[in-house]
């Protein structure tokens, strides 16, 4: 029983691929994922409204720039456990993840420069076959998320001592949307719980950045987002549990989006490349438990609340990217990337909700100029998981091991008026 209490809790929380430090999606410009998102000391794209306002600074005109990552994650499943033969392997059904974004900037003064981005920070999911060895755990679980970033930056003047911009943003977690469905292997027959819920209202933080350039060709960026508290409230359905469960309830849970900090360092050590080196951090130490809280008492949980334990660490990123322009095509530029991301799990919570692992990531892009207005970009990043063997794991998991990747390409477009 209590399996099924701590799973129901993971809903509001879980991606369900590891793809990124926890279950957030770092893929929000199709430009930067050519580098990896080692974009923070880049500013010279709209796109630095999510990795630093600061890069607004000085931004002329008007730029529009739109894009999506198709996120494709593929896992399987070897069992350890005593529920089914040792050695079975699951293989997680194929989904396909649509991930947009969008931003916009208007040059309002000479070094200031106001803009608005559209992106999604956190989501996936995961769907194992309905009659699979884990299906106690998760059958299926998805998040979706959508941002709004109105943000501001400013160069400030010549002090003698290098260029300087700052800026800063408001975070606004605008929709959001969750499902679980799993089984209830505790009864026979079994029985079957489904869970869609969704943003109650919506939440506000805000990031802010500085980038600073010593000398020519050398920029070094900071970049700090908060935390956001979301609200999610949601209606749950139990299927064939007649004893112990009305047929149907409502549930909440306030989650807190962790905070994360970026330090960048960007260098042009020839005429036409530009490189670039991000650590980033993760503030994943704050997800230490989840409440859910439904409107009626329910019988079979003991009461209306259930808190389940998951007890975090922080985690970090280390992104490498560069970008090359004079490559002999009139237009064209080209880009790659390797990054490589801790993950923020131990081992005891890992579950199949969100098989997360440590994970390298390599990308290549390009970008090809029709006019001098409008440019096509274009990017492809492969996530590799290091296999993740868990055992004696808390009682929403199973123990086994896990085998993660995936492809993420992406198509956007830059247009500068």
């Amino acid at each position: 029983m209590r399996r099924f209490i701590a799973t129901i809790c993971l809903i509001f929380l879980c991606s369900g691929s590891a793809l990124a430090s926890g279950f957030s999606i770092y893929e929000a410009s199709v430009r930067a994922n050519g580098m990896l998102g080692a974009f923070s000391a880049y500013a010279d794209h709209v796109s630095t409204i999510y990795y630093n306002p600061a890069g607004l600074g000085g931004m002329d005109g008007i730029r529009v720039s739109g894009g999506a990552t198709i996120i494709a994650p593929r896992s399987t499943f070897r069992n350890l456990s005593s529920l089914a033969p040792r050695g079975e392997k699951t293989v997680m059904e194929k989904q396909n993840f649509l991930v947009p974004n969008f931003y916009g900037s208007y040059q309002i003064t000479d070094n200031l420069t106001a803009g608005i981005g559209v992106y999604a920070p956190f989501g996936l999911g995961t769907k194992w076959p309905s009659d699979w060895v884990g299906r106690g755990s998760a059958i299926e679980t998805s998040i979706e998320t959508l941002f709004i970033n109105p943000s501001i930056g400013y160069q400030l003047p010549d002090f003698g001592i290098g260029k300087i911009k700052i800026g800063a943003g408001l975070q606004i977690a605008a929709h959001g949307e969750v499902k679980l469905k799993r089984a209830v292997t505790s009864f026979t027959p079994e029985g079957t719980f489904i869970l869609n819920g969704e943003l109650e209202k919506p939440a506000y933080g805000f990031n802010a950045g500085l980038l600073y350039e010593p000398v020519e060709d050398i920029t070094i960026g900071f970049t700090y987002r908060s935390e956001v508290t979301t609200k999610f409230e949601g209606d749950a359905t139990f299927e064939n549990l007649n004893v112990g469960f009305p047929s149907e309830a409502k549930g909440g849970a306030e989650i807190t989006m962790p905070s994360s900090y970026v330090i960048a360092l960007n260098v042009k050590p020839i005429e036409g490349l530009t490189t670039e080196l991000d650590y980033v951090w993760w503030g994943w130490s704050s997800y230490d438990e989840l409440a859910i809280n439904f409107d009626q008492n329910i019988p079979a949980l003991g009461g209306s609340t259930i808190v389940s334990e998951r007890n975090y660490n922080d985690s970090w990123q280390l992104r490498f990217g560069a970008e090359y322009t004079k490559v002999g095509i009139e237009g064209l530029t080209l880009r790659g990337g390797i990054a490589y991301d801790e993950n923020p799990i131990k081992d005891r919570y890992v579950d199949p909700t969100l098989p997360d692992s440590d994970r390298w990531l390599f990308s290549g892009g390009v970008t090809y100029s029709l006019t001098d207005y409008l440019a096509i970009d274009a990017a492809y990043i492969f996530i590799r998981a290091k296999q993740r063997e868990v055992t004696n794991t808390h009682e929403g998991g199973i123990d086994g091991v896990y085998t993660t990747y995936a492809n993420l390409p992406s198509l956007g477009f830059t247009l500068n008026l």
